[in-house]
């Protein structure tokens, strides 16, 4: 399975469009602690490759074993099994850093994109998982990084499952990937290098902007609008119709008193399979 699961520089490079080829610069390692972390070293060590982001370069650290890697509210995210895919991305925004926590939105669709090409049909959970059958497929990690100069930097994160035929029993019932989706094997670089074209598209286009129909497409392909859901907020069941998804990613959300509640990522988890049972 060496084929599938291992990265090869060139064979990425390969399949790239030439116009995405020429920009990215690929940073792959067999082991590391996360990738993420690598990113951020970067950031903090090299100087010269930095001011290759300023002209419109974009790094891409990826990893056939990832050992330490995080997820949502400090996680471990279990990629350590080269089935899967450890990879992270770094940007430069020029401007607008008030606007970095909304980039997870953009990864999110082109993760969903990526698995589209491959034709697997996935949902994206708020705010930053993509499911399959209410099973996590990936997870997207978006962190905003300051240099010595106080720069601003954005490391995307992502955390996919791709030729997986296990899982450790502890997310057995909670995990898939696409091998045991579609029944068959994926080429690791071929799918990095469709990903790397879609989060070059969504994450510029986000950037550039685009950032409002970013948003609005996000919020669609979310579905939540509307619909009656289980919550866990502060550590407390509850449960609430969604009355929209704003702007900032939080939720408003009326509860079974009339009152309004806004809801935040970092203190709210969404009980998915709780939707088929209200709104089916």
């Amino acid at each position: 399975m060496e084929k599938y699961n291992n990265f090869n520089q060139n064979k990425i490079q390969d399949n790239l469009k030439n116009n995405i080829s020429r920009k990215t610069i690929l940073k792959i390692y067999d082991k590391v602690d996360s990738t993420n972390n690598q990113a951020k070293d970067l950031i903090e060590s090299s100087i010269a490759e930095l001011k290759l982001l300023k002209n419109d370069k974009l790094f891409v650290f990826a990893a056939d074993s990832q050992l330490a890697g995080r997820g949502r509210r400090g996680h471990s995210w279990l990629s350590s099994d080269p089935a899967s895919m450890a990879v992270s991305f770094l940007f430069k925004p020029n401007s607008n850093t008030d606007k970095i926590p909304q980039i997870t939105a953009a990864a999110a669709l082109a993760v969903q994109d990526t698995f589209n090409f491959f034709d697997l049909k996935t949902v994206i959970k708020w705010p930053n998982d993509i499911l399959v059958d209410h099973k996590k497929i990936c997870g997207i990690l978006s962190e905003l990084v300051l240099n010595r100069k106080n720069e601003a930097f954005v490391v995307v994160g992502c955390g996919i499952n791709l030729n997986n035929e296990f899982f450790a029993s502890e997310i057995q019932a909670i995990a898939t990937s696409y091998y045991l989706e579609k029944n068959k094997k994926i080429n690791k670089n071929i799918f990095l290098a469709r990903l790397i074209e879609k989060i070059e598209t969504h994450i510029t286009n986000y950037f550039s902007g685009s950032r409002e129909n970013i948003i609005n497409k996000w919020k669609k392909r979310l579905n939540l609008t509307g619909k009656k859901i289980d919550f866990i907020h502060n550590g407390e069941k509850q449960t609430g119709f969604i009355k929209e998804v704003l702007d900032s990613g939080n939720l408003l959300v009326v509860l079974a008193d009339g009152r309004e509640k806004e809801l935040q990522s970092a203190t709210t988890s969404l009980d998915y399979q709780s939707l088929s049972k209200y709104n089916d």
